[in-house]
């Protein structure tokens, strides 16, 4: 349904040429460049009608707006795609020609989505993050930052993905409750519990609570580790649970982030227990995976009797958000960005930006107060933008690549200039954040177009999801505020994430995935965007609604019907035509809306202002209005006030609807007045006394058609006599008698 219509007016719009008066405001949006590992779900289709919402409401307001695409190209998810599909075998390069090819596949199927929708991108200004260009602003960025001091790289211990094989962002865990066991196991004359005892090699100290009367002779002395015969102190730490198992525990270097802080509060040596593949390493074990060696190691303590008791425990582990499998604590030679000391500017900056809702900056003054540690920028994989830096394994100098974009694989030779000796050009990748983090540099040409930068930065707005405040808002902030000095953009929006129908996370395993392409072959596109509009609150989770997608047909149905309706009655008309009490009533009515739905879209209420829409010119533009119209045109009575009144109405409704369903209404538009929508209404109209008396009379209405429903009578049938519930004016009575066919009023 309206599928030749979509098109055409998808087809106009691509075609429009895009030109910008750089002497007028200009506002830029900065729109979330999405990653190219598959095509678009429902959280992007939410997404990005917000942002097309904003940018079509400004745009009949009068302003330019600068509306471009990017897309994230490089990364994790791409790469998982190119591993499932052929393997780990293939060298660097033609590992890396896969994922652009797979990207470019991608971004073909995305744009032609993003198409069909309507959004009116610019799509003469798209930007790739895999592309040289891209890679050479990037790499800029970071070197200036560095020359800022704000770059390093330091030996630190990392989350690291075994897996994946790389370090990996805080912002990239998630939390995995699992099935684990507790084991009780003697060290001497003391019994630690652990779940983690394949980690007993790398064990530095045995920690008690302070407070704990059972282990107050134990602290200070030494026990033995069951296996390896080596002696570690009993130690006293106020974060001990005391009631967790025997409430004395292992610190090992590191089971968990735990160990991290009692080692390097207590000064506690340093083991290597784990590898970067996950392998023991320093133990009697090496070389095992972490299950293998646990396995082994219970069954030996089990043998020498060092295991007091085993019970069932739920636990809590660390996931890599994008494999899904366990990350550890590594030593690792990293790069890092220094976010924790600009903690409190980066704060101060935040409360510059007008945030949607208000209580999104918490989410990111939250994060920012508890950073473990500063960000690491630095990937062990291929698919990404290479670090720009060399580095002297002699003397551990570092330098800035002089020619960008810098490949590791292409570099010249540098000498280090501290101690003579070849430099080794950096294999690493950066963080696909560190691409993204700079994308209003990138939209306002900061590094090739400074008249132009001048005039679109900071930026008018970024429209993104909440679950991203902790990475893509701070990283972005904390980037551009770094190398411009300036906040990013003027306000921030933050929009939720689409569940599925039943509440849960969509997943492919659990089987409740909805394809917006699904739905589009038996949706019209306006019927997916009002979705968009009517899905609730900003920056909270919700299920889709198939009740609202089915209602958002519905209603175009009705828009549409009632259009022909008001087609087919169109006529040449006066100046000045007469209106009646209804036509001043829905005027007046049309008036409180356009004042409530600009207001509501100034606030970014998409809700409020959708559901205003549809209720007014459902349930009373067409449920009484047009109704009151009919026997004028059959009688030709008052029909230049109901023809006026009539175009009035669909005008200006089209406007203000077109900002959710801009094809049905553009093309209602141009049939009743032969152009293009290019103005928000400007209506004003105000008659209380019509609306009062209407409100009223509409009530006797529904009154009648009430008693000819429960009557089984047709609403065309004739009614001998109705007695008024109260009493209206002459014009009104015959209003009444005209439209429900009743002979007498009393």
């Amino acid at each position: 349904m309206f599928e030749d219509i979509e098109k055409k007016w998808q087809s106009i719009w691509e075609n429009k040429p895009r030109e910008y008066d750089l002497n007028r405001e200009l506002l830029v949006i900065d729109t979330p460049p999405p990653f190219t590992s598959g095509t678009l779900h429902m959280g992007h289709i939410l997404s990005y009608s917000y942002i097309d919402f904003i940018a079509r409401y400004k745009t009949l307001r009068g302003y330019q707006i600068f509306y471009p695409q990017g897309w994230d190209a490089q990364g994790f998810p791409t790469e998982m795609k190119i591993e499932s599909k052929y393997g780990k075998n293939l060298s660097r390069e033609e590992f890396r020609a896969k994922c652009v090819e797979w990207s470019h596949e991608m971004i073909s199927k995305m744009r032609d989505q993003m198409r069909r929708m309507g959004y009116m991108i610019d799509w003469n200004n798209q930007y790739i993050t895999m592309l040289p260009e891209y890679h050479e602003k990037v790499q800029k960025s970071v070197i200036d930052m560095w020359k800022l001091g704000d770059i390093y790289r330091d030996n630190h211990p990392v989350l690291w993905c075994p897996h994946c094989k790389s370090a990996i962002a805080k912002a990239e865990l998630e939390d995995r409750e699992i099935d684990s066991i507790l084991y009780d196991i003697r060290f001497d004359n003391i019994v630690i519990s652990t779940t983690r005892p394949e980690l007993l090699h790398a064990c530095v100290a045995v920690a008690v609570h302070p407070d704990d009367q059972r282990y107050k002779d134990m602290i200070g002395k030494n026990v033995r580790i069951p296996l390896y015969n080596r002696e570690v102190p009993v130690i006293a730490d106020h974060d001990v649970i005391k009631d967790f198992g025997t409430g004395a525990v292992m610190i090992c270097t590191y089971g968990d982030y735990q160990d991290l802080v009692w080692q390097k509060r207590h000064n506690l040596p340093v083991i290597e227990g784990i590898d970067k593949e996950g392998k023991l390493k320093n133990s009697k074990y090496d070389g095992m995976s972490i299950d293998e060696a646990r396995s082994r190691i219970v069954a030996d303590l089990r043998s020498q009797g060092y295991i007091v008791s085993e019970k069932s425990y739920r636990k809590i582990i660390r996931i890599h958000d994008r494999c899904k499998n366990p990350v550890e604590l590594l030593y690792s030679y990293e790069w890092f960005a220094s976010l924790k000391k600009h903690k409190d500017k980066l704060i101060d900056i935040a409360k510059q930006i007008r945030w949607t809702p208000s209580f999104g900056i918490y989410h990111y003054i939250d994060w920012l107060n508890n950073l473990d540690w500063d960000w690491i920028i630095s990937r062990d994989r291929v698919f990404g933008t290479p670090i720009p830096f060399y580095v002297c394994e002699k003397c551990n100098h570092i330098e800035p690549a002089d020619k960008l974009p810098f490949y590791p694989e292409k570099a010249d030779e540098k000498i280090c200039g501290k101690c003579g000796t070849t430099m080794r050009p950096e294999t690493k990748v950066l963080d696909v954040w560190i691409d993204s983090s700079i994308t209003p540099l990138i939209i306002s040409r900061y590094y090739e177009d400074r008249e132009f930068f001048n005039r679109t930065f900071p930026n008018y707005i970024r429209i993104q999801g909440v679950e991203i405040v902790r990475t893509w808002a701070l990283y972005t902030i904390y980037r551009v505020w770094r190398i411009t000095g300036s906040v990013p953009w003027k306000e921030i929006l933050l929009n939720g994430n689409v569940l599925a129908p039943d509440g849960r996370k969509m997943s492919k395993s659990l089987g409740n995935v909805i394809s917006p392409d699904e739905l589009l072959k038996e949706y019209p596109v306006d019927a997916l965007r009002q979705w968009a509009a009517m899905s609730g609150a900003l920056a909270k989770d919700r299920p889709f609604s198939y009740e609202d997608i089915k209602y958002a047909k519905a209603f175009l149905i009705k828009y549409w019907n009632a259009s022909k309706y008001i087609i087919s009655k169109l006529q040449p008309i006066s100046n000045t035509p007469k209106l009646r009490k209804v036509d001043r009533w829905i005027l007046h009515r049309l008036s409180e809306v356009i004042d409530r739905v600009t207001d509501a879209m100034e606030s970014y209420e998409f809700r409020d202002a959708i559901t205003t829409l549809q209720q007014f010119y459902w349930n009373e533009f067409c449920d009484f209005y047009l109704e009151y119209t009919k026997w004028r045109f059959q009688k030709n009575i008052d029909t230049e006030g109901a023809v006026y009144t009539l175009k009035k109405v669909q005008e200006e409704f089209s406007k203000m609807f077109s900002v959710f369903a801009p094809h049905l209404a553009y093309e209602v538009y141009w049939m009743i007045f032969g152009r293009e929508i290019d103005s928000w209404p400007q209506f004003s109209f105000n008659d209380e006394i019509a609306k009062n008396d209407v409100e009223r009379f509409n009530l006797e209405v529904s009154k009648v058609r009430t008693y000819k429903i429960s009557n089984r009578m047709s609403l065309k049938a004739e009614l001998d006599r109705w007695e008024l519930s109260e009493q209206f004016d002459d014009e009104l009575k015959e209003e009444l008698k005209n439209t429900l066919n009743i002979k007498e009023l009393v």
